[in-house]
């Protein structure tokens, strides 16, 4: 039986790493007790230490285990298999991984602490301050202005509060031997552990804010020749209604090189997704598609942009969406699938018509990468629509929305209060509403109504939105 240490992971023995054992119950060896980084407490449960770490006992049960069972183990054979010896470093990596952070972990959250009570002490000099303030000059005493000190600390909790609403980070971390590792990822909520360490490290004086023209976001541009090429299909490449996957194949020219397929129809165009699967970063099917296509599309792992219309029958069993898409464009879809939106973490823009399924509720999305959103849902799955925008608010720039300008002729999709409903979504990063109107509702032959509507919209939110209906295109004054 292998008696080891807890903390370093070496085996019990008789000299260096006898084991000792403490107050609290734990057992560790010596050299590990002896460890100032410790800090006198027990490493595994934090308990204090009353006794010297040299006074400490030994833990008799082991140490007569070592002696009873104590031969040296054997060598390791000369040979041994790749996969046993990458398994072998696997679990000296883990032991020493798992050293270091029972280490750290402790002084990360002592050190997160203490910037939390230093905030707590800046917010109530603050306060104290502009009170001061305040009472002065009622008082009709001298107003004194703000000490130097007091100035600096707003302007360090202002810029506190951007880092802890920062949208997206960049890290580059380097190995002694040149290789480095890069990530450029989209913060989460509140509870992302990388706003609180972006935090500390500008307490630490350790970053800076720089001018945004000085430091270019180069993350998303391609650098190389042209890559994109488009693959449309039209009615010659179809005969009774499916389409001709062998003659399009043939002319390995016309797709070897192609990112982006456009088709008119979805049926029989699973064989040909198979083929292109790997390198198509764009679908667009204008037709009616059928389940069978939508199979593969949820296996494509390089899918980026996806526009598509499912058939309106609640019989058909729809698969999910690829959570890699970045645009997405969805009529009549199914429930699973404005399910994987919520799970999209790179999703920038989403447009979604026509969905038929129960009501539904989306949680507040912790990615904040949606930056467009397009709904046209009827009265009927009202709910549905302002969770979703709700659930974007945070992050969502430009809102487009369906909707009548009277119930006269296009009721379903009239909303007497949307200005209300939108207002209570919380839409801090709004910055533009446009009002889509339904053709069997034209506003050009009720202007006055569009542009009542579109004010009293416009007066329920913050006053640098703008409010325009797309048909005639006039921006609420």
């Amino acid at each position: 039986m292998e008696l080891q240490c807890d903390i370093c992971f070496n085996q019990f023995d008789l000299d260096q790493h006898r084991p000792k054992s403490l107050p609290c119950g734990h057992t560790v060896c010596g050299e590990c007790v002896q460890n100032p980084a410790l800090g006198k407490k027990c490493p595994t449960c934090r308990k204090d230490l009353a006794a010297d770490p040299t006074d400490l006992p030994d833990t008799i049960l082991a140490i007569r285990m070592i002696e009873n069972d104590g031969a040296p183990p054997r060598k390791k054979p000369k040979t041994e298999e790749t996969e046993v010896r990458q398994l072998r470093r696997g679990v000296e990596a883990g032991r020493k991984v798992v050293e270091v952070l029972r280490l750290v972990v402790p002084k990360a959250v002592e050190a997160l602490n203490r910037q939390l009570d230093s905030s707590v002490a800046q917010l109530r000099q603050l306060e104290e301050a502009l009170e001061l303030q305040v009472q002065r000059g009622p008082a009709g005493g001298e107003v004194s202005d703000p000490v130097a000190e007091q100035l600096q600390l707003a302007v360090q909790l202002e810029d506190s509060l951007r880092l802890l609403t920062a949208n997206k980070c960049s890290v580059v971390a380097e190995e002694e031997d040149g290789a480095a590792w890069r990530s450029s990822a989209p913060l989460g909520g509140f509870s992302d552990i990388l706003r609180l360490l972006l935090l500390q490290l500008r307490a630490d004086g350790q970053l800076e804010k720089v001018d945004g023209a000085a430091f270019p976001d180069t993350s998303g541009v391609f650098v190389g020749p042209p890559i994109i090429s488009v693959l449309e299909t039209d009615e010659e490449d179809f005969e009774d209604g499916d389409l001709k996957v062998n003659d399009i194949l043939l002319d390995r020219p016309r797709w070897r090189n192609t990112r982006s397929l456009k088709c008119s129809h979805g049926d029989g165009l699973e064989e040909l997704l198979r083929v292109l699967a790997a390198q198509l970063e764009e679908l667009k099917i204008k037709g009616e598609c059928n389940v069978q296509p939508m199979v593969e599309v949820e296996r494509m792992t390089s899918l980026k942009r996806l526009s598509v219309k499912c058939v309106n029958d609640k019989s058909l069993d729809y698969p999910d969406l690829p959570l890699q898409l970045e645009e997405l464009a969805v009529q009549n879809p199914k429930e699973n699938q404005l399910r994987c939106v919520e799970r999209m973490s790179r999703l920038r823009s989403l447009q979604v018509h026509d969905y038929y399924g129960p009501n539904l509720t989306f949680a507040p999305s912790q990615h904040g990468a949606l930056r467009w959103l397009c709904v046209a849902l009827n009265t009927g799955h009202k709910d549905t629509m302002m969770s979703l925008i709700r659930a974007y608010a945070s992050s969502v720039q430009h809102l487009c929305i369906y909707c009548s300008v009277s119930d006269s002729r296009k009721r379903s999709f009239y909303y007497p209060d949307l200005g209300g409903d939108l207002a209570a979504c919380g839409l801090r990063a709004l910055l533009q509403l446009v009002l889509v109107r339904p053709k069997s509702d034209p506003c050009s032959e009720q202007v006055a109504r569009c542009l009542l509507q579109c004010q009293a919209i416009r007066r329920s939110l913050p006053a640098h939105v703008q409010v325009v209906c797309r048909k005639c295109n006039v921006p609420a004054s």
